[in-house]
């Protein structure tokens, strides 16, 4: 588990926050080990941070990089999306920020991390659009990266988890605002997605969140925020993201549908690997599994992953480690 993960800041929700303190402990003494981890794996990487990808509404966006050096060949190269609920959250600024780091370097693979717009100034598409000109903007930049433009892949958790898998399922032409300027013509396409713990059914989360409704002595009704002694308070976080549209309609179910995995569901998707919690206390019900099997009834070829008694976190369990390196091999031919 990594900080960034989470978006763990002062204005996150404190039951989330509280939950990150929990696991501090864990997270401390794993990462005593990560000078030590680095050096047994081998690997010489050097960091680039704040490296601007595209300029959107005045605000320039930023990614950083994690780039071996000495490979004589161009190198595949992998993407991180950060998680924090579209609210919070930051790009890593080292690799061992990035869920899965060990894997990805001991393959000699470049790592991204990218911010992208949160909050009011993001919501949807606007975070979706960001995303995928960081992709355009990486492989427009592969000669200066070193990396091989047919081979990037994109990874993230949680709501991280929900981007990775939509820069990698939907259409080349799909309607986010489409390239900043610069990156007209590129292509955003991604070899595969390693998602972990995402939502990726808004109206089904949206229905088991609780209401947001609030109604004063004179009748006159409201909307509070979110509040975070309530798990899966979904409602208020939806209405600022979708720009105050919530599902009440059959057009704006569809919107909602159109911009999370479930609804863009075909059999051409690039590889998945996507990874569920069993008792996810954030992303309840096994949301990766239920997109998992209608990808399979569309004829696509998805990985599933469910860790045993997993919360909202890093995959893990016995078997979990040969998963996501065989799906790197799988998509990356490192």
């Amino acid at each position: 588990m990594h900080p960034h993960f989470w978006g763990y800041t002062k204005n996150y929700p404190k039951h989330i926050n509280a939950y990150m303190k929990s696991t501090l402990f864990k997270f401390l003494t794993i990462n005593l080990f990560v000078a030590v981890s680095v050096a047994a794996l081998g690997a010489d990487y050097k960091s680039e941070l704040n490296i601007p990808y595209c300029t959107v509404d005045g605000k320039t966006q930023t990614l950083s990089a994690f780039l071996p050096v000495g490979a004589s060949n161009p190198v595949p190269a992998i993407v991180e999306i950060h998680g924090g609920w579209f609210y919070g959250g930051d790009a890593a600024s080292q690799p061992e920020g990035v869920g899965g780091w060990q894997v990805f370097m001991r393959h000699g693979i470049a790592i991204f991390s990218i911010r992208y717009r949160l909050n009011t100034e993001g919501g949807f598409p606007e975070n979706i659009r960001d995303c995928r000109n960081a992709i355009r903007f990486i492989r427009k930049n592969a000669q200066r990266f070193n990396i091989d433009p047919n081979r990037i892949d994109v990874t993230g958790g949680s709501a991280g988890g929900h981007l990775s898998l939509m820069v990698a399922m939907v259409p080349e032409d799909f309607d986010d605002g489409g390239p900043t300027p610069g990156l007209e013509g590129i292509s955003a396409k991604v070899s595969g997605s390693f998602s972990y713990v995402p939502p990726t059914d808004f109206i089904r989360f949206w229905n088991e969140g609780p209401s947001d409704v609030v109604t004063n002595s004179a009748g006159q009704v409201s909307f509070r925020g979110p509040d975070d002694k309530i798990p899966n308070d979904a409602r208020p976080h939806f209405r600022v993201l979708f720009h105050g549209v919530v599902p009440d309609s059959a057009a704006h179910e569809a919107l909602y549908t159109e911009m999370c995995p479930i609804g863009q569901v075909r059999k051409d998707v690039p590889p998945l690997l996507i990874c569920d919690g069993e008792k996810d206390p954030i992303v309840p019900g096994l949301e990766g599994k239920e997109l998992y099997e209608k990808l399979k009834a569309a004829g696509a070829n998805p990985t599933y992953w469910m860790t045993p008694n997993g919360g909202h976190a890093f995959p893990g369990g016995e078997g979990f480690d040969k998963v996501l390196d065989d799906f790197v091999v799988q998509t990356l031919n490192p």
